[in-house]
């Protein structure tokens, strides 16, 4: 679609929503006995408290609704399970054809997925279509990310900071390799696309205390700070949050499956000339359905 906006020529570019955090699997049956290790305290923090804050029936009312919309990229920032289990795999893997087909649904990992040390491999076998192809040692978390999917003038970036860490630690790290690989991916000089980046994990200093925080935000700070991406989404601190950041829009998204927040971000982006018309709506869950709560535009240049 063309029209004219003033001087302008807009051209639409794409519809793209992010859901994040859904931690839809169940540990139903499984008992604290039959997990060892970090998985004995994610099963007591299930049991105790998740099993109530994240409820599949909100979760499958959410899918319903994202699709009314008609995205044409859902982009997916991690935790779809709770211990990284393989059954909880398997029964991400099922939601996930679901939700759409892996050339449609962009994802990354989050902590809770890749939770142990048999986690990864579990997420290969089950969620492969929808993750990027290894590139060297099968046993690191980083092979293959960043990703590129480019879709016309958009290019998306996501990048893995789930590395496996020890008990009561929830913090994620890029790692020196990956962050290379970064720069440049997101390098403005490459190409004049629409630079979105996914990650898990807070992308800056100060936004979560260092327990859940990613280790190197100061350096991934500067790297958001050279290249300046347009986009910026994350998840896994479980609320709505919109941070400005030099030229760069960064926005968390709360649970998809929170029983009293659920929500989804819808960004409508078209090409302008010059740059990008951009056009940003969250939807929540209110009075037991999912409302337009707030909403903002802005206007993106070519870096």
């Amino acid at each position: 679609m063309v029209h004219k906006a003033g001087q302008s020529i807009i051209v639409s570019l794409m519809r793209l929503i992010h859901i994040t955090d859904p931690h839809l699997s169940t540990l139903d049956g499984l008992g604290f006995l039959g997990v060892r290790g970090k998985r004995r305290s994610g099963y007591l923090s299930w049991y105790k408290n998740r099993r109530f804050a994240h409820r599949r029936e909100i979760l499958d009312q959410l899918t319903e609704s994202v699709a009314r919309h008609d995205p044409d990229r859902i982009l997916l920032t991690g935790d779809l399970v709770h211990i990284g289990l393989e059954r909880e795999m398997k029964e991400a893997a099922t939601w996930l054809r679901t939700l759409g087909s892996p050339g449609k649904v962009i994802l990354v990992p989050g902590n809770h997925d890749n939770y142990a040390t048999d986690s990864l491999e579990s997420m290969y076998r089950q969620w492969g279509d929808y993750l990027p192809q290894r590139n060297g040692d099968a046993h690191d978390y980083t092979a293959g990310f960043p990703f590129e999917h480019r879709a016309g003038s958009l290019k998306i970036t996501g990048v893995n900071t789930a590395c496996v860490t020890r008990i009561f630690s929830a913090a994620g790290e890029l790692g020196q390799s990956q962050r290379g690989r970064l720069l440049v991916s997101l390098d403005p000089g490459q190409d004049d696309h629409f630079h979105c980046l996914l990650i898990h994990h807070p992308p800056l200093p100060g936004i979560i205390y260092r327990r859940k925080a990613l280790r190197d935000a100061g350096e991934l700070g500067d790297i958001i700070r050279r290249t300046k991406p347009h986009l910026v989404l994350y998840g896994h601190i479980h609320c709505n949050r919109e941070d400005h950041f030099a030229d760069t829009r960064i926005y968390c998204t709360a649970s998809a499956s929170d029983a009293e927040n659920a929500s989804y971000r819808i960004f409508d982006i078209e090409q302008a000339d010059p740059g990008w018309h951009c056009r940003m709506r969250l939807v929540a869950l209110q009075d037991k359905q999912f409302k337009t709560v707030a909403e903002d535009s802005w206007q993106a240049t070519v870096s």
